[in-house]
């Protein structure tokens, strides 16, 4: 017996809902290639549009999007203010999250986050032996007792503990997602690819410019 046109279909969408993003537990879905968040969150960023994105050294498709998001980011416009949230979605992710709170403590962040996402998804590294990061992060010029002192810091540890609650306040329930002035969230999966996602970013930053010319 043929299979139905119909089951065929609903596989070949459950397929693309896998191939676009890392899922947490729970999701939205929305007909437009963004949702706006209810309630909004508060930026901190001043005068500038705050585009946070949500990821994991862990998620593939994070590490897809990598090259796409770096970028974006040395050509964002002057107004705006980037910055990374990591988030938790599975225990395997405590990790990587820790690894980049601990980089962003010593400023290390922006220079070899991309060196992490290569050593985890093409090298396989396991970060998750204590040694074996230490020894790679020191290969990358990081003083190896600074960056265990921040690894094992009270601080890094509160960030950690606080990530999934972060996730939760903006709505995040897959990943690489991006939110635009603690008001619009898009990600791969409600664009249904990773160019989709950086050209609703630029869409959503563009209308947050509006938004504030308005407001003054």
């Amino acid at each position: 017996m043929k299979p139905r046109r119909g089951w065929l279909f609903w596989l070949v969408l459950v397929w693309i809902g896998v191939c676009c993003g890392c899922a947490g537990t729970g999701g939205e879905t929305a007909a437009a290639d963004f949702l706006r968040l209810d309630p909004s969150q508060p930026v901190a960023t001043g005068d500038k549009i705050e585009v946070t994105e949500f990821f994991s050294y862990a998620c593939p498709h994070c590490f897809a999007l990598s090259p796409r998001v770096k970028s974006w980011v040395e050509n964002k416009a002057a107004d705006v203010a980037f910055r990374y949230q990591p988030v938790i979605f599975r225990a395997s992710w405590d990790v990587p999250a820790r690894i980049y709170f601990a980089l962003a403590m010593l400023g290390e962040a922006e220079r070899i986050g991309y060196g992490v996402f290569d050593a985890i998804q093409l090298e396989q590294l396991d970060f998750s032996d204590d040694q074996v990061l230490f020894d790679w992060v020191a290969r990358q010029g990081v003083d190896r007792q600074r960056f265990a002192d921040a690894y094992r810091s009270p601080g890094v540890q509160a960030e950690v503990a606080g990530a999934p609650e972060v996730a939760q306040a903006y709505q995040v329930h897959g990943v690489p997602a991006f939110v635009v002035d603690g008001k619009y969230l898009t990600s791969n999966s409600l664009t249904g690819s990773a160019q989709g996602t950086i050209d609703a970013l630029d869409r959503l930053v563009e209308r947050a410019r509006q938004e504030r010319v308005k407001r003054n």
